[in-house]
Parts: C-alpha cells; structure tokens; sequence
C-alpha cells in the first residue's frame, strides 16, 4: 500500500491519500467498499455511545453513511455526494476532532476503482479538505495518516476483497 499526505491537488487541501491494490474485478472491489459492514472495524473504529454493529452506506447520490450500534441507535458519518458504479464513490466525513459527528464540518472522501486486469482493481483513496478542521488540521491529518487510521482500516477492505 503507497500513501502520501499534505497539501494535494492545485487548491490548498490537506489531504491523506492511498494508493492499494485488490486481486479482485472492479465491480467486487467496488461493491465490497460499500458494504462496510463487511469490513469496517465495527468494535473499535465507531462514534456512536456503543459499539457499532453495521456501518450502512446508502447506495445513492444524497444517501447517508451511518453507524447502527448494538442498541440500535444510528450515528451519522457522513453522506453520499458521488454513487458511480463500479467506478467512483464520493462520501463526506463529518466527524470532529473529538469523534462526535458535526454537520458543520465537511471533509471529503473519494474512492475511485481503476481496473488493472479483470481480476485485479487499483483503489485510489483521498481524505482531503483536512483544512476544515481549522488550526486542527494538520493534527487530524496525522491522525488520518497514522497506522491506526485509513492505513489499517483500508487493509482490512483489501483482505475482504481479496478473499
């Protein structure tokens, strides 16, 4: 897995970026992506007052990303902004500083699926607009870039496709 971080792109984004490769069709790489649940470190990785047991995203322009923890309780994560399948998916993340979701706060997560072969799928991933976070912003994207964060998380979606 290759990553970069900081300022990306012609704007002044701060961004995190990866770069990972499935051994899986574009169209497998992309459906298990949204199916987080399938996936996502629901015990550990979750903002809701329990721990998570699905982390649903709903697979259309404007639908929402959200936890349901053990109680049944739903925590928003985000939204939907871009659903092109198996193509590009495009989610907010509006999740503050202290891993309570704001809906002030909008940073950006795009996901595009580039076919290699047709087992095998480059997944380009960018967390960017950090700058949100304000004087925050390079803290978060050391958090986002660190180990614990979009490194492990996005290993345990290569493992799941690849399986």
């Amino acid at each position: 897995m290759s990553s970069s971080s900081g300022i990306t792109g012609s704007g002044e984004s701060i961004a995190v970026a990866r770069s990972i490769v499935v051994e899986a069709p574009q169209a497998r790489a992309f459906d298990v992506f949204v199916d987080m649940t399938s996936w996502w470190p629901l015990a550990t990785h979750t903002i809701g007052a329990a721990p998570a047991r699905a982390s649903i995203v709903e697979p259309r322009v404007g639908g929402r990303w959200y936890d349901i923890d053990r109680n049944g309780d739903e925590t928003t994560i985000g939204r939907v902004v871009a659903y092109e399948p198996p193509h590009r998916l495009v989610l907010t993340w509006g999740i503050s500083h202290d891993w309570k979701y704001d809906p002030n706060l909008r940073t950006e997560i795009e996901v595009q699926f580039i076919p290699e072969s047709a087992t095998r799928t480059r997944v380009e991933f960018v967390h960017r607009g950090l700058e949100a976070y304000g004087e925050r912003a390079e803290e978060e994207r050391a958090i986002y870039d660190g180990d614990g964060a979009w490194t492990s998380v996005l290993q345990l979606f290569v493992e799941k496709a690849n399986a």
